[in-house]
């Protein structure tokens, strides 16, 4: 019950900040930080308001989502999902995970065909039965990708879905019994 508590006060997007280049900085509440090329999808439909510079750094967060003003009654609204999809697949539908890097704190630093780039916090997933392999460092650093999977040797895949569950969802609580 305080798991499920903890969960509903932590909103899954805790920050946004427009920065140059239209990119966003994204701060989720599970602690992996995004940083959102937006760039690409400018010449879209469903985006292209977002060549506005004062819509673009109107950005703001309710919590579930980013909202954009765009002057009208309609406004542009990018759920915490997919922020996560946006960077991980191209415009045209094409996945794209260049590079993953390895990071002491059980963090993966993951760069984007599409230049984004995600900091991935695993720390607070070590503790649970599937990620706790991810504790001993040579597990982590075994990482690779295939630019939509993520490899850990042969102990461990993760796949889009569960790579952007990761990013997004808020890790379960860990009592001082299980630490």
């Amino acid at each position: 019950m305080a798991g499920e508590e903890r969960k509903q006060k932590i909103p899954i997007i805790r920050t946004v900040t427009p920065l140059d280049h239209h990119r966003l900085h994204i701060g989720f509440g599970s602690g992996s930080v995004l940083e959102l090329n937006m760039e690409n999808r400018l010449c879209t439909n469903r985006y292209y308001e977002l060549n506005d510079d004062a819509v673009f750094r109107s950005a703001v967060t309710d919590g579930s989502k980013i909202i954009f003003d765009t002057g009208t009654r309609f406004k542009l609204e990018i759920f915490a999902r997919e922020t996560v999809d946006r960077a991980i697949r191209d415009p045209d539908g094409g996945m794209g995970i260049l590079r993953i890097q390895p990071l002491e704190n059980g963090s993966l630093r993951l760069e984007m065909k599409s230049g984004s780039i995600l900091m991935l916090n695993m720390e607070n997933w070590l503790h649970t039965i599937r990620y706790s392999p991810l504790k001993e460092p040579e597990v982590l650093q075994s990482v690779s990708t295939d630019g939509e999977n993520l490899f850990f040797g042969d102990i461990l895949t993760i796949d889009l879905e569960e790579l952007i569950m990761l990013a997004i969802s808020i890790p379960p609580v860990v009592s001082e019994e299980e630490s």
